[in-house]
């Protein structure tokens, strides 16, 4: 790979480009050449121009040469990896991994806490607990203490996986980490309990967080409210939303998304109507959106009312949503429960004529 760092058009390719050695001297190469840019430079550029596969293939030839980067730089790296979805991003994250592991051996004394994170959230968004797992033993052996941030990161990891007991364990463990925790790793936490089944810990944690003054969040109060819709607990999901404003924390479509599924889930379809009406008001500063809709939809499929349910595609459509798989399915299944295969068989082919895919469902 080569790269136009001197505006005459000439690439320069990645093993004549200078670098600092561990040093501090220059290699073979030419620095004085205008043409030239030191390597951690050269990296930049590369992921300033989102070419990190290129500035990975630079950070190997480096390697290979004795050479290595900057912890920043290759922090970056790694996250901009990480947070590459596409096809084929798993195996330029275990690429990054094995390159930081490299970079360690040969700078273990620019290793910190920052760089630790960035890996172990590649090993959380790849799934992969056996690796995490070893990155956090690499940490204690390096004797690199562990932040609120690293809580975080852990506490999802385990709480996407359904290990509710690690879940608990790495909270308890890190308990200096949680002092200094913020809305996020406490997001974090709350949503992993959520997730696993264990409401009662996260009352736990958000009574907590309420006592420190850290729970005024939307996503907290979110998170709360989705968890109790998950239990059937619509009291405790209705006293949480109406509490909110009082407490200076405001709504989102996501928040008042969580709080109709709440709603339908304990068969409390009048609410739900009435919540979706507040969202369609013109004072409120954000509208509702296709899940919004598709969720009364379903409530009133649900207890039979096969015309209020019609009149909500109608009013969705007019908003310029489009209807997806989902919401005729779900409609669809509603006129078989009320007897009306007509309309149902209308639907079914209106959803083959917007080019939508029938399922197995």
């Amino acid at each position: 790979p080569s790269l136009d760092c001197s505006g005459d058009g000439q690439g320069v390719p990645v093993s004549e480009v200078a670098t600092p050695t561990r040093s501090g001297r220059q290699g073979k190469e030419d620095a004085k050449s205008p043409a030239r840019a030191e390597m951690p430079s050269f990296l930049d550029v590369l992921l300033r121009e989102r070419r990190v596969d290129e500035a990975w293939s630079a950070l190997t030839a480096m390697h290979e040469e004795g050479r290595t980067t900057d912890k920043f730089t290759i922090s970056r790296m790694l996250m901009k990896t990480a947070n590459d979805s596409s096809a084929g991003g798993g195996d330029r994250a275990y690429r990054g991994l094995r390159l930081v592991e490299n970079f360690m051996e040969m700078k273990p004394e620019d290793v910190d806490e920052v760089l630790f994170n960035a890996v172990l959230d590649t090993c959380c968004r790849l799934k992969d607990l056996q690796c995490m797992e070893g990155w956090v033993q690499r940490m204690r052996r390096l004797q690199v203490t562990p932040s609120s941030v690293t809580l975080g990161i852990l506490v999802k990891a385990y709480g996407q996986a359904g290990d509710l007991l690690k879940v608990l364990q790495v909270w308890d463990d890190m308990e200096s980490q949680r002092s200094a925790a913020n809305a996020v790793t406490y997001g974090c936490m709350l949503d992993a309990c959520v997730k696993c089944g264990n409401l009662e810990k996260a009352r736990e944690v958000f009574q907590e967080m309420r006592q420190c003054g850290r729970h005024r969040n939307t996503i907290i109060y979110t998170t709360m409210i989705k968890g109790f819709g998950i239990v059937k607990d619509l009291t405790s999901a209705l006293e949480l939303f109406w509490e909110m404003p009082s407490e200076g924390v405001p709504y989102n479509t996501i928040t008042y998304n969580s709080i109709l599924e709440a709603c339908v889930k304990c068969g409390d379809v009048v609410t739900a109507e009435n919540l979706l009406q507040e969202m369609l008001q013109h004072e409120i500063k954000f509208e509702p959106d296709l899940i919004s809709f598709s969720t009364l939809i379903k409530g009133h499929c649900q207890t039979g009312n096969i015309d209020k349910a019609l009149c909500l595609m109608e009013n969705l459509k007019s908003r310029g949503l489009r209807c997806d798989e989902l919401v005729y399915n779900t409609l669809m299944d509603g006129c078989v429960k009320a007897y009306d295969i007509t309309t149902g068989i209308g639907l079914f082919e209106e959803m083959l004529h917007c080019g939508l895919q029938p399922s197995s469902i």
